[in-house]
């Protein structure tokens, strides 16, 4: 029985997830995926390209360093001499730019120029202190360098001027549009093949699964049964010897009282198996969406059938309860659920303390708040409190007969209903569980809601 019980929460909540919702988490990874290395595909190539036309600008550049010497000379004029400059810029996709070492403009030739002018360049090679600087404005990329001349009287290179080179990126955004198109369709293709193949998947996947746990159900039904059955007949048995046991007999009675004992625990342990493993193998989406769950009216019978429990013990149950609160789910499960923690906080509050039940809602969930005024739970073991067969030492020593399953229960319960379960708890001062019930849309524009 542990077993099966550990095999299925292991799997938990995997064995929740409804084909439709594996499907599109299914999905979001794909798409996830894919949009990430498209993104990282395009983003390489674009810069894979740029640091290409860089380099063919900086090579361009370059080789037109000796011609500002030329240019400084004779001017413009001593370029169109050169067949070799008139071949260079007959493509129409490049422009040079000549400047002195003030950054005035000596010559132009080519096609393709920023109207940035060469100050901005001209600061960044010298904030840079690099040998080469590049710029885009708009569709035109540019490569900018300082030329010097090595004079042997000076220690430092002479500044000659600047050269800055530019041409075209449109042949490049042309490339990019159509790698941004290739790459969205291709995606959007891909996306729709592993529609299909996720759903043809997640269909073929889910079969083992659920043969696997209607078996599991079937053979945990099956134990069940046979182990209350044996139970059953210690029980009946036991309580007919004592019935039968004179006074004299003190000591068979008392053997009698812990066989009685230990068969209910069993039988206890038994039941609350059972319904962990039948709430972490069936969602019953559809049932908690479909019934309307009366929680006012089943906190106010929980309180009239736990006040008597209290007050023999010496404790104060108080109650705050709205006027009537809907919500969605199933009624048996909610009842165990704060029967659970009502009985922990009774169990757990020593005599002349109080234990506060209390419901309150808001536009999109309903809270209910169990509190005592019992032992408390240490900070460091909370994270623990709501694992199976998890009890702290204290709890241990004080009620040893407990089986650590009741918290486990409860946020099974409440992870089945979509909300989730909190708790505030100190030494020696207390304990504040408080459940949080989502309102769906229709509940909250229903005539029950306050």
């Amino acid at each position: 029985m542990f077993l099966f019980t550990i095999s299925t929460r292991l799997f938990n909540p995997g064995l929740l997830i409804p084909r439709k919702r594996l499907i599109f988490r299914y999905l979001l990874a794909i798409i996830a995926i894919f949009s990430v290395s498209g993104i990282s595909l395009y983003f390489f190539v674009i810069r894979s390209l740029n640091q290409q036309l860089n380099q063919e600008l900086l090579t361009f550049v370059e080789a037109a360093t000796p011609s500002l010497s030329m240019v400084k000379s004779e001017g413009k004029q001593s370029l169109d001499r050169e067949i070799s400059w008139v071949k260079l810029f007959s493509d129409q996709q490049h422009g040079l730019e000549w400047y002195d070492s003030q950054g005035k403009l000596l010559a132009r030739e080519g096609h393709h120029f920023i109207q940035s002018p060469i100050f901005n360049n001209i600061q960044a090679l010298k904030s840079t202190n690099q040998t080469s600087v590049f710029h885009r404005q708009g569709k035109i990329q540019t490569a900018t360098i300082a030329v010097y001349s090595n004079n042997s009287g000076e220690k430092k290179p002479l500044l000659e001027g600047y050269i800055r080179a530019s041409q075209s990126t449109q042949e490049i955004e042309v490339v990019f549009t159509q790698l941004r198109l290739g790459l969205e369709l291709g995606g959007a293709t891909a996306i729709i093949l592993a529609s299909f193949s996720s759903i043809y998947l997640a269909t073929e996947t889910l079969k083992p699964l659920k043969k696997g746990i209607q078996r599991l159900r079937r053979i945990t039904s099956d134990i069940s049964h046979q182990i209350r059955t044996p139970l059953t007949r210690i029980s009946l048995a036991t309580e007919i010897l004592l019935n039968q046991t004179s006074k004299s007999q003190a000591s068979q009675a008392r053997k009698l009282s812990i066989i009685n004992a230990a068969a209910e625990q069993i039988r206890h342990l038994v039941e609350e198996v059972s319904f962990l493993i039948r709430i972490d193998t069936t969602p019953n989406v559809q049932k908690l969406r479909s019934n309307d769950v009366p929680l006012t009216e089943v906190l106010q019978s929980l309180s009239e059938q736990f006040t008597p429990i209290a007050r023999a013990k010496g404790i104060n149950l108080q109650t705050q309860l709205a006027k009537k609160i809907i919500i969605r789910g199933d009624q048996d499960e909610v009842n165990r659920l704060f029967t659970n923690l009502l009985e922990n906080a009774i169990k757990y509050t020593d005599a002349q303390g109080n234990v506060f039940l209390s419901v309150k809602q808001s536009q999109t969930k309903v809270i209910v708040t169990v509190k005592d005024t019992g032992i408390g739970i240490p900070s460091d073991h909370l994270p623990f409190i709501f694992q199976d067969f998890w009890r702290s030492e204290a709890a241990k020593v004080k009620y040893p007969e407990s089986l650590g399953l009741g918290l486990t229960i409860a946020e099974a319960i409440i992870q089945q209903h979509r909300g989730k379960i909190t708790v505030i708890s100190e030494i020696g001062v207390g304990s504040c569980f408080q459940v949080h019930f989502p309102l769906s849309s229709k509940i909250r524009n229903s005539q029950y809601i306050n």
